[in-house]
């Protein structure tokens, strides 16, 4: 064996953190694509330099940046991560035959496009199965799971439990939602704070959202007056157009007739979207829809919270 093939044959198992930086731009961001500590993707492109015999990336700022070498390298890492993924899923192809039911529970907020897209893909890979969904609220997602009448719940924000595992797909800004003409809606951004005396339309206790909105208020100093709860996002936003409050809510792919989106500067204005499932040995279904998540979870999910063509937020 050559050196180039030895070295080659080393540097194979770095290069998915170099293709992440190449990809994000930020070790954090990387370390969240490939699901793993910030540290451990620095210590990565740290061997992957030092194995190389040049250096790959440099500091600027608090955190990392490609130099030429790491710029020339990122569009092979790349392919060759490409090139993995790509064997992984004929791998897959070849139990596109297995047969039988999986059970997915999901939250409501999650069920216009995020779940559509995880199915389609599953489908598509295993055309031999068959999918039952159960939409409900967080807890019963979450219950379902640990009784057994679901195999895999889709939720925000995610859970940490014991006996329980967890993948997250996507991070995506909350928004404050008011009404045309509000006195908030020519702002670009506003702290939550701002809207501490608007009466709120929010979503029944036990909803995901609901508990977000519940945390930010808690760590903004806010108690949130309450003005109606309900069941769907499409309602409060109704609501919200009408003039009788104000709402936390993820971005409206469609765009609600009537109402503004307000970015907020709040760090903790955010929900994280994921998946659970019992730490134990999963079905041979199960295994593969989590084995898509790994692979695909996280671009699905961004495509499915994407805006329809011809729309622009």
């Amino acid at each position: 064996m050559s050196n180039v093939d030895a070295t080659a044959r080393n540097v194979l198992p770095m290069l998915p953190a170099l293709a992440a930086l190449a990809e994000t731009g930020q070790t954090l961001a990387a370390a969240d694509l490939l699901q793993m500590p910030q540290p451990t993707v620095s210590r990565m492109l740290g061997r992957l330099g030092r194995e190389l015999g040049v250096d790959v990336v440099e500091r600027h700022g608090r955190g990392l940046r490609l130099t030429r070498a790491g710029e020339a390298l990122a569009p092979h890492a790349a392919a060759a991560v490409a090139a993995a993924t790509a064997g992984i899923e004929a791998v897959q192809a070849q139990e596109s035959g297995a047969r039988g039911r999986i059970a997915l529970a999901f939250q409501s907020t999650l069920g216009e496009r995020v779940v559509p897209a995880l199915v389609r893909a599953f489908l598509q890979e295993h055309p031999g199965a068959s999918v039952d969904l159960i939409q409900t609220s967080r807890p019963r997602c979450l219950a379902a799971v640990a009784d057994g009448t679901a195999e895999i719940a889709l939720i925000s924000p995610l859970e940490e439990a014991s006996g329980m595992r967890q993948w997250r797909l996507h991070t995506e800004p909350l928004v404050l939602v008011v009404p045309t003409g509000h006195r908030l809606s020519t702002r670009a951004r506003v702290s939550f704070e701002e809207a501490a005396e608007e009466t709120f339309i929010c979503m029944k206790r036990g909803y995901g959202m609901r508990t977000l909105l519940e945390d930010l208020a808690q760590a903004s100093g806010v108690t949130p007056t309450i003005g109606f709860e309900g069941d769907d996002l499409a309602t409060l936003r109704g609501l919200v157009s009408a003039g009788l409050g104000v709402s936390l809510a993820p971005r409206d792919p469609h765009g609600a007739t009537g109402c503004v989106e307000v970015s907020l500067t709040n760090p903790e204005a955010v929900r994280h979207i994921g998946a659970c499932w019992l730490d134990r040995r999963p079905s041979t279904l199960a295994a593969a829809f989590q084995d898509l998540l790994r692979r695909r979870g996280r671009r699905l999910t961004e495509i499915g919270l994407r805006p329809p063509a011809g729309r622009v937020t």
